[in-house]
């Protein structure tokens, strides 16, 4: 029997990328030519997807589906999930965004529920008592009796924060974009403060700096803004612009690097910047970017894997799963080792 293994080694993909491809993800960001030929070798292998073979899954998104497609971050995370569910006979065969109004009596025929993102309390509760195994995958979400994926953002910040200090850079400004809680309406609900910033706003007091937080985006050009911003204050005081930069991700940080280079403010000289996931866009053109390499597929792998054993009713207790995530020294700062 043909198998989605058999389809993924002969077009040449990743097993993640048949399964959103077989699925119809709208969200999967593979050229129109790459996803004719995967349907064409389906097509010639006779592979023929059964809907009921291995365990049911949904995976909820706290996000729409222009984010999915425009922050490689989370198309690769959801590409890594099918991947391992592929891989443990469990099945995602189905998605649903936060933009959209939720009815959550279509989860009941359901085995198990992979949260992504931050959602309120009671929504993620509600989902519980409809579904019994449930996996979140978020970094600002703390919710008793439910199994989570976390990264260590904490101390990698910390650790970006003293290495700064070492070389002499205390003017740390912070860019970032507002968080937001969903709820089964798919509204928002309170903004939430990111553990990185709330590590950032810590650090500054403990070392008796004054926290300087810009809110923008998460985009290139919400970088670029940012970047804009920070020059203003510049012109009117040299000494209101920072002389380092934690950005929220490297769309943001690429933004500033961008604004700052048209504008003869040198990086790393003048200041030195680091953002997180680690995207390719770090790497296009120079100065390169330090980034937060999140192991996607290590996050995607625990999460199915706390799944997978709930679901088969082996796992003890309620787990907590922390990632370790690592600093890829570029050219906007290199003094990290």
């Amino acid at each position: 029997m043909v198998t989605m293994r058999d389809v993924a080694k002969v077009a040449g993909v990743s097993l993640g990328v048949v399964s959103r491809i077989v699925n119809q993800d709208p969200t999967l960001r593979v050229t129109e030519k790459t996803k004719k030929h995967v349907e064409k070798v389906v097509k010639e292998l006779g592979y023929i997807p059964s809907k009921h073979a291995g365990h049911q899954v949904a995976v909820i998104m706290a996000f729409n589906e222009k984010r999915i497609i425009t922050d490689p971050y989370f198309s690769e995370l959801l590409n890594q999930i099918h991947y391992f569910c592929q891989k443990s006979t469990l099945r995602v065969s189905m998605t649903l965004w936060a933009a959209n109004k939720l009815d959550l009596n279509c989860l009941q025929d359901y085995h198990g529920v992979i949260i992504i993102g931050p959602f309120t309390t009671s929504f993620i509760t509600s989902i519980k008592k409809i579904v019994n195994c449930v996996v979140v995958i978020d970094d600002n979400t703390n919710i008793d009796q439910i199994n989570q994926i976390k990264s260590d953002f904490n101390l990698v910040t910390i650790k970006i924060l003293n290495d700064f200090k070492a070389v002499g850079r205390k003017r740390i400004t912070f860019v970032g974009g507002d968080i937001e809680k969903i709820n089964s309406s798919g509204k928002s609900w309170n903004n939430l403060v990111d553990v990185r910033l709330e590590t950032y706003s810590q650090w500054m007091h403990k070392h008796a700096l004054s926290p300087d937080i810009v809110n923008v985006g998460l985009t290139v050009e919400d970088g670029r803004k940012a970047g804009e911003y920070l020059i203003n204050r510049r012109r009117n005081d040299e000494y209101n612009f920072p002389n380092a930069i934690i950005a929220l991700n490297d769309l943001i940080a690429r933004g500033i690097i961008d604004i700052f280079s048209e504008n003869n403010i040198k990086v790393p000289n003048d200041v030195c910047i680091v953002g997180f996931d680690n995207l390719p866009i770090t790497e296009l053109k120079h100065p390169t970017i330090t980034s937060v390499k999140i192991p996607i597929g290590d996050v995607a792998n625990a999460a199915i894997r706390l799944l997978r054993d709930q679901i088969n009713q082996t796992l003890t207790g309620v787990n907590i799963v922390t990632v370790p995530s690592k600093i890829i020294s570029r050219e906007s700062f290199k003094k990290i080792n």
